[in-house]
Parts: structure tokens; sequence; C-alpha cells
């Protein structure tokens, strides 16, 4: 049986895409400010001294692998909104009225370490996630995205 793609439409107005944004911007600021909390991905001489140690580290790397996620889906976000901003100039739109964009229809394009470039569907990332570099476990960098006409 053939998966059933699903279909996301977005009707926003110029001003929401602007409000959304700016809220997108500020989570990704408040995420680096927590990430401040948890510098390293390696445990010092102190965190493996003793199993409580070792404990707590684990979690702090637990918790700054969440954040870390975040702040990749927040970038996400941002480029998908920044996308859809062109929309709105073309058609000439005021910061009131409303465009509506299949989100089918928009492509994300990230690179790897290599500085090759790999394209996702944006329907792709409920399912499968965001792209990983399968050498090193990261996510690939978010460089554009577009809407398909």
């Amino acid at each position: 049986m053939a998966a059933v793609q699903q279909r996301l439409d977005l009707s926003i107005t110029a001003r929401q895409a602007d409000i959304l944004l700016d809220t997108l911007v500020d989570k990704s600021v408040e995420t680096d400010h927590y990430l401040l909390s948890y510098p390293k991905d390696e445990p010092d001489k102190t965190d493996t001294c003793c199993d409580a140690h070792v404990a707590r580290f684990e979690q702090r790397a637990l918790q700054r692998k969440t954040l870390l996620e975040r702040k990749a889906e927040v970038q996400h976000l941002v480029a998908l909104i920044e996308a859809i901003r062109p929309a709105f100039e073309v058609s000439g739109s005021s910061p009131v009225s409303t465009a509506a964009v299949d989100l089918s229809g928009v492509t994300l394009v990230d690179r790897d370490a290599a500085g090759k470039t790999h394209e996702q569907p944006l329907a792709d990332i409920g399912s499968a996630g965001t792209l990983i570099d399968p050498d090193s476990g990261e996510h690939l960098e978010l460089i554009a995205a577009f809407v398909h006409r």
C-alpha cells in the first residue's frame, strides 16, 4: 500500500509571519543562553570521579543534546518562514492580507561537513526528522529553503 503524503496548508498574514519569525528568533537566542550552561560534550576528571558525578554528567549531556536538537528545529522553522516571505512581497499584500502557502511544496537544503548539499522535502521532517550526517551523527546545517510553485 502506498504511503499517503500529508498536505499541510498554512494561511498567515504578513504581520503574523513577522510575529512568528520574531518569536522563533527569541527562542533561538534563549536556547543559546541555556546552552552556555552545557559547554562541553566530554567529561572532565571531576565528572568521572564517582558514580554520582558520572550520572550528573550524563544528565547534563542529555539536556545539552535536547537543547541542540531544539536549536536545529528552530533554525529550520526560521528558514521556512523566511522562505514564504517572498509570497507576501510578490503578491503586494499588505500587512493584514493573507497569503496561502502550500507547505508540501517546501524543500529544505542542508549542507554536510564536506560541503555537499542535500535536499529534503519539508513533509519528510514529521516522519523522518531532519537530515543527519552519517559520519558525525550531527544535524546538517540548514542553508536554504525554497517553495516549488
